[in-house]
């Protein structure tokens, strides 16, 4: 009876003893997951920074990306998303679109594809401050965004907001048929069309602008987003199929653009510099120019959204970091100059030409969808 005591006594000890144990290795989900998210965009960083690898774009290794803003991974038989986060903060352990039937994955510059067999769905993923997810579907399809632990999510009007600690992020779908939030799980159902994750950006700390923005992405008004960063490195995220967008030149004190789009209706870009190369004093400001003649500049959000004529919002942080929204009223082939002037003597029309050096941007789904963008990433193409 005394040995039989005394095994039981020893059992109860050990149990007890590795109580601790199991819980300090099941700890809590949030920290094991931001643990490993923290440890992808710290790996990432390291060998970008080992193979000089600067600016916006991403780097592959063990079935992971690793890009300047965002990280993740892509499962090589679902083609889901795993994984998923900005700067290390873990937002989704996976982004699921049903039936897609996985084909390949690509990857040029700042922006992943992810497309299925017959090309009915196609996954973007934009390495920028915004970390843009764009998933365009031409049949119906419902899209599972799984959060992480942190995250949460809440439905504002046909806009989900997506917080984990000081990120904040939204999902708008123009063409949603449903909506819904269960747990961690943000199911969207559409017949077809755009569904966009974007995040306020992580390089502009105060802006105002997203939510407002994510609207109009909502109502089909969005055309794209311009992100330059160090090195001159950009990407381009078209919003609508019609548009195009291109970076003619970068100069110490002038950016021009060319847009065009074969929808002539007026339509929002959202514009985020933040680099070495357009620089201002102080005494000095940015104005924009459309077509060689001054924007309307407004001073506030709504005053730019009930626009109907070709006008922006500006923010300017520091030496060269700016923020803005241009509304172009009616679209054929439009030339934009971001110009840096002083106070006192604004240029009332711009005359100068400049040597255009193209800078190719992140094309369209149109392009994606299309085999010239096959055949152009086949080279960087690589199987999950």
């Amino acid at each position: 009876m005394n040995t039989i005591l005394k095994l039981i006594a020893l059992v109860f000890a050990l149990i007890m003893l590795t109580f601790p144990v199991l819980g300090e290795m099941m700890g809590t989900g949030n920290e094991m997951m931001r643990g490993k998210a923290k440890e992808m965009y710290e790996k990432g960083s390291q060998m970008r920074e080992n193979e000089g690898v600067r600016g916006m774009g991403f780097m592959h290794s063990q079935g992971n990306s690793f890009g300047n803003y965002v990280t993740f991974s892509v499962d090589n038989k679902t083609g889901d998303v795993m994984n998923y986060s900005i700067l290390g903060t873990p937002i989704f352990d996976s982004i699921k679109v049903s039936g897609s039937n996985f084909k390949e994955t690509a990857t040029g510059g700042a922006v992943t594809w992810i497309t299925n067999n017959d090309g009915s769905i196609v996954i973007q993923l934009h390495d920028n401050p915004a970390a843009v997810i764009n998933i365009m579907a031409k049949a119906k399809a419902s899209i599972i965004f799984d959060l992480a632990e942190g995250a949460n999510a809440a439905k504002e009007d046909n806009i989900v907001k997506i917080s984990s600690d000081n990120l904040t992020a939204y999902i708008a779908s123009g063409n949603a048929t449903s909506v819904n939030i269960d747990g961690a799980n943000v199911s969207i159902g559409i017949d077809k069309g755009f569904t966009i994750f974007r995040a306020s950006p992580v390089n502009m700390p105060m802006s105002e602008m997203h939510r407002g923005f994510m609207g109009e992405i909502n109502r089909n008004r969005a055309g794209a987003e311009i992100s330059v960063g160090d090195f001159d490195e950009s990407s381009i995220v078209n919003y609508s199929k019609d548009m195009n967008v291109m970076i003619k030149s970068m100069e110490k004190n002038r950016m021009r653009m060319m847009v065009n789009s074969s929808d002539h209706s007026g339509k929002f870009i959202m514009m985020n510099i933040d680099n070495s190369s357009l620089m201002w004093n102080e005494g000095q400001k940015l104005r924009l120019y459309l077509d060689n003649k001054p924007m309307r500049q407004v001073m506030g959000e709504q005053e730019l959204y009930n626009a109907t004529e070709s006008s922006f919002w500006l923010t300017m942080m520091g030496r060269n970091r700016m923020e803005a929204i241009m509304y172009v009223a009616n679209f054929s082939e439009r030339q934009v100059d971001i110009v840096v002037e002083d106070e006192a003597t604004p240029t009332p029309e711009v005359t100068r030409t400049t040597t255009a050096t193209t800078t190719p941007g992140t094309p369209g789904f149109e392009v994606a969808l299309g085999m010239l963008c096959v055949a152009a990433a086949y080279g960087l193409r690589r199987r999950g």
